[in-house]
């Protein structure tokens, strides 16, 4: 193992809640009103689909550019494999400077790692000139029946990833594999669950529908905590090793410093804004960005806005323009 090297989940695929589009010159974050399933490539500059889309809409019986809920299961009974959340720093190219839990952190500081004291981006003057936001990534096995073209590329060891810089998103995650974890006496494997888009508007959304990921069970919870027993019991008797198969993960992420380094900017670059690589100063992880489309700021909003929203989409779009 290659000592400060970041051995990540592997992942075949994509989960996005938001796309960038051009809006007068800038590069701007725009959010979508349903999921999208991605391969981890692109041609002629945009995301290519991944087959698994059309096995999840033929299943759940929704529209596959429509598509609002995702059956899926996870790899770890760990809840912080499956999710895992930080403040993250990057510089004007993207790369990740600093990376943090709120209490301490990891930092570049002149071709070094240092562990530093976190504040947390409204309370840390590095974050203010870092674009310091909060970062989350969520891992998932899309629990679908496969067609001939998805099973060419799916992978039992593999997963799908969900990343959002938005708060609603966060909280409700790590709250409810938390509580599921709790619940099901640590055992989550062979749960069925649904990755669901929901709405909301606040205050600091000027009003406006915004939308953020949750992750509830597919079944009731005592069928859920059977399925769980049962599970961990089969996996077992046929010689499965799951703590040591977390234990590996968590050692690989352990390892390094930062999850993702510049190699992967392409797959987190929608998150990270107009200004990363213009060498204009961030202005940290307020929730006013990430309320106001989870991560992503609202340029193609729903039919649904109100007037409200509107007004405060213009304040916005004024604000990032001065």
């Amino acid at each position: 193992m290659i000592k400060n090297f970041t051995y990540t989940i592997p992942t075949i695929g994509r989960i996005s809640i938001g796309e960038k589009v051009d809006c007068n010159g800038k590069n701007l974050p725009s959010r979508l009103n349903h999921f999208v399933i991605t391969a981890q490539h692109k041609r002629d500059g945009k995301w290519v689909p991944h087959p698994i889309t059309d096995a999840i809409a033929k299943e759940t019986k929704q529209e596959k550019d429509k598509i609002t809920e995702i059956p899926v299961c996870l790899m770890f009974n760990d809840p912080d494999l499956s999710l895992r959340e930080r403040f993250e720093a990057f510089d004007d190219m993207g790369r990740m400077l600093c990376a943090g839990d709120g209490e301490k952190a990891r930092r570049m500081c002149g071709g070094k790692v240092e562990s530093v004291d976190c504040a947390g981006p409204d309370h840390c003057e590095f974050a203010r000139t870092a674009r310091c936001k909060l970062m989350t990534r969520l891992n998932v096995q899309i629990n679908v029946e496969l067609t001939d073209e998805a099973k060419a590329s799916s992978d039992p060891l593999s997963s799908f990833i969900l990343r959002s810089s938005g708060f609603n998103t966060a909280r409700t995650l790590h709250s409810k594999l938390q509580a599921l974890h709790s619940l099901l006496d640590g055992k989550l494997i062979g749960v069925p669950l649904t990755l669901k888009l929901r709405q909301k508007s606040t205050t600091q959304s000027y009003q406006s529908i915004f939308y953020y990921a949750d992750l509830v069970p597919a079944v009731p919870l005592l069928e859920a905590a059977a399925l769980a027993k049962a599970t961990a019991e089969m996996m077992k008797e046929a010689g499965l090793n799951q703590e040591k198969f977390e234990a590996q993960i968590k050692n690989g992420l352990d390892n390094g410093p930062f999850e993702e380094t510049l190699e992967d900017l392409v797959e987190y670059e929608d998150y990270l804004g107009d200004d990363f690589r213009t060498g204009t100063p961030g202005e940290g992880s307020s929730p006013t960005g990430d309320d106001a489309g989870d991560g992503f700021v609202s340029i193609d909003t729903t039919r649904e806005d109100t007037d409200a929203g509107l007004e405060g989409l213009r304040k916005l779009l004024q604000k990032q323009a001065a």
